[in-house]
């Protein structure tokens, strides 16, 4: 499929597809028609493209989504890898949680000034 296909399948700009292209996520295949050259993408990279948009949900970042992309299903990684990465990523959203509630309170009680003011 060309990069168009790609992008309204994804919901994703051209430019974000051929980004991920350049950071070896995705990769096409060049076709040629006539005088111009395209870039084809198989159906596999509409998955690969669902997978980093996923990650990038979860809270990996590009690189991260790269390194389980081209391990995680072949069997590379080693099963402590594995366990590491996902142990990891659980620390990291436990202290975003713990950061949130903070953040939570301490507008909550702003708020809860605010409104007392407002009645004296």
């Amino acid at each position: 499929m060309l990069i168009g296909e790609l992008a309204k399948k994804t919901g994703l700009t051209k430019d974000t597809i051929r980004f991920y292209e350049k950071r070896g996520l995705i990769e096409s295949q060049e076709r040629q028609a006539g005088m111009r050259t395209y870039m084809d993408f198989s159906p596999e990279m509409l998955d690969r493209v669902a997978m980093i948009v996923q990650g990038k949900s979860l809270g990996f970042t590009l690189s991260e989504m790269k390194h389980l992309m081209d391990t995680w299903g072949n069997m590379e990684m080693p099963i402590a890898e594995k366990l590491k990465i996902i142990d990891s990523k659980l620390d990291e959203i436990t202290d975003k949680m713990k950061q949130l509630e903070q953040i939570k309170n301490y507008l909550t009680t702003k708020r809860n000034k605010v409104i007392q003011a407002s009645k004296n």
